[in-house]
């Protein structure tokens, strides 16, 4: 056994790797920025990929690569599409912004009528707008050209934008392929981070990675939502007034709202600006009256969102005070600059939970609230049953109800002794087990393919060879699980059962045959049957359709990960048994995994 080191020994390697790692951050600080854009990028196109992989079964793999290539067209044709109508509405913006420079310039010491029978005298504490304003442009500004030469440049900043992005290539092309192998390895890093995490201290730093990876979804996903609700809502709205500008308004708004607190504040100030000064495009009333109108409408706008959106969509997570925000959104200006500003919220709020719980353990206390007792696996699947109401149970063939051999595993790693220097016997064994099991998804889906192309009664001929390479009895010869018999007549009292496999038909019908189960099972779908194999759910679907009964009512029990899909793809609930090619690591969405087909009677 190797000496221990002291405790001084590793409190001075942590110190010296946090003054390493502040040193290399100083050094390298030119990547923050395109690193933060591109984790920022690889959460934001996880979310289709998740709901694609949820409906679909597919591999993470090809669903990545497919949706990050559609996120680099949308990025390379939207800029092409929506950059003249930017140009041109920043320009009008920034001629709107200018006229109401003139109008302040222009304005007299006079009070102010409201009405011709109202007039608000302001007395002493008036002070000429004007002069104010040529103040603060300087001793020379004397004219309108002056405030024109302050004001002007915003009318040509959108085509500034342009540019600097096209100089940016580089970078966009790093963002691009770091945000894809995040989004695509992104569970395989998170797994090997826990299982390198010293197991005394897993819980608690499972439960602070939890608590801030739920922070930052509350913001990226709700704040965008409630960015686009925002913007699009006060976009119509100052429209519908006849407020000038409405679109850039409201994106100036949508923007805004990632600075919480002062940002729908800072937003409203242009459109109530330009109503007090220019008035309504088309509604008769005073500009005094129209910038109050606009002003509360402002004000309604946001008391909807902080009553009833963000409680829904963001949560309680990410509030803070906003004294905390505006010392936030200045020390992310001066760090982080636009971004900094934008990312100060969460990044605050996870500081929060981070400060919390060193405080906490500092002084000896809980870092966190005690998490009731997990009541045993058995009590959460009978509580999964009582829920849903399980009616129907759905069975795979192959491993599941049919008896698969190790004859073609060890043929097939005896193929690979040739790796003999770097695998063991038990890893080739296993490499060959995962390498068989594999080998059916790739053949269903490219049976799926060519039945698009007319060409699938070719592949099927090749689908019967490899399950007689595989190791699979011939229809003629099926040899069932042990005990998987009894828990079919069992089950049977109580479910409606059925086989959903990749089989053909003339297969599925000859095990039913040979072991006299007609009367047992009320629906059969093989591949003859549906236009897709599993992992895609049609089979599942058509499975439930056939026995009448919803999904979320129905079981599937496989022995693989392709099975699993499958059946979280359709929305029903899902066993997975290891008494086939399958692991247990390729049944982490399953809701209950058993060691045997057998022992379904005391689950179900």
């Amino acid at each position: 056994m190797s000496n221990r080191w002291s405790p001084f020994v590793k409190q001075l390697i942590v110190v010296i790797l946090i003054l390493g790692a502040v040193w290399l951050l100083a050094q390298v600080h030119v990547i923050i920025t395109p690193i933060i854009i591109a984790l920022l990028l690889a959460y934001i196109v996880s979310l289709p990929v998740d709901w694609i992989l949820h409906r679909t079964g597919w591999r993470r793999g090809p669903v990545v690569l497919i949706t990050q290539t559609v996120v680099v067209l949308l990025l390379l044709t939207i800029p092409a599409i929506i950059t003249p109508w930017v140009v041109n509405a920043f320009s009008a913006f920034g001629n709107t912004l200018v006229k109401v420079g003139q109008e302040l310039l222009e304005v007299e010491p006079k009070p102010i009528n409201i009405t011709s029978s109202l007039t608000i005298d302001l007395g002493p504490f008036y002070q000429p707008i004007n002069e104010w304003l040529l103040s603060l442009l300087g001793p020379n500004a004397t004219s309108l050209q002056s405030l024109q030469g302050v004001l002007a440049p915003l009318a040509g900043r959108a085509a500034v934008v342009v540019r600097g992005a096209v100089n940016g290539v580089v970078w966009a092309i790093f963002v691009l392929v770091f945000s894809f192998y995040m989004v695509k390895d992104g569970p395989r890093f998170g797994r090997f981070a826990a299982l390198n995490v010293p197991e005394p201290w897993r819980p608690e730093l499972g439960r602070l990675w939890h608590e801030i990876v739920r922070i930052w979804n509350s913001f990226v996903r709700g704040q965008f939502f409630v960015a686009f609700i925002m913007g699009f809502t006060v976009m119509v709205t100052m429209g519908i007034l006849g407020v000038r500008n409405a679109a850039v308004l409201g994106l100036i708004s949508g923007v805004m709202e990632f600075v919480p607190a002062i940002g729908p504040v800072i937003a409203a100030i242009p459109g109530i600006l330009i109503a007090a000064f220019l008035g309504s495009s088309w509604l008769p009333i005073p500009n005094l009256w129209f910038a109050l109108v606009v002003g509360l409408t402002y004000f309604l706008l946001q008391q909807i969102e902080n009553l009833y959106l963000v409680p829904r969509v963001v949560g309680s997570r990410v509030r803070l005070h906003p004294a905390v925000v505006i010392v936030g959104v200045l020390a992310g200006l001066q760090l982080g600059g636009v971004l900094g500003v934008l990312l100060a919220a969460p990044t605050i709020a996870s500081a929060r939970v981070l400060l919390s719980y060193a405080y906490r353990k500092l002084f000896d206390a809980e870092p966190f609230r005690p998490i009731e007792a997990q009541p045993e696996r058995s009590q959460l699947w009978k509580g999964v049953l009582q829920e849903h109401g399980v009616r129907a149970v759905l069975f795979d063939l192959d491993g599941t109800l049919i008896e698969t051999d190790d004859l073609a595993v060890t043929a097939l790693a005896a193929r690979l002794r040739f790796a003999s220097r770097w695998m063991t016997e038990e890893q080739r064994l296993h490499r060959a087990r995962r390498l068989l099991m594999g080998s059916e998804e790739f053949i269903n889906g490219l049976i799926t393919f060519l039945d698009r192309l007319g060409l699938d009664r070719l592949l099927f001929r090749l689908n019967d060879a490899l399950h007689g390479w595989r190791g699979i009895r011939k229809p003629e010869n099926f040899v069932a699980v042990a005990g998987g018999l009894e828990a079919l007549k069992l089950l049977a009292e109580d479910y409606r059962l059925a086989v959903v496999t990749s089989r053909s038909r003339r297969e599925a019908d000859a095990f039913v045959a040979q072991y006299g189960l007609a009367d047992i099972f009320h629906a059969v779908v093989t591949r003859n049957d549906v236009r897709r194999l599993k992992p895609h759910p049609m089979p599942v679907r058509m499975a439930a359709e056939k026995l009448g009964i919803p999904l979320e009512q129905c079981v599937m029990v496989g022995d693989t990960g392709v099975d699993m899909r499958s059946a979280k793809a359709a929305g029903a609930l899902m066993i997975g048994v290891l008494c086939g090619f399958g692991e247990m690591n390729d049944f982490g969405d399953a809701d209950l995994v058993i060691d045997s087909t057998a022992q379904l009677g005391e689950w179900l």
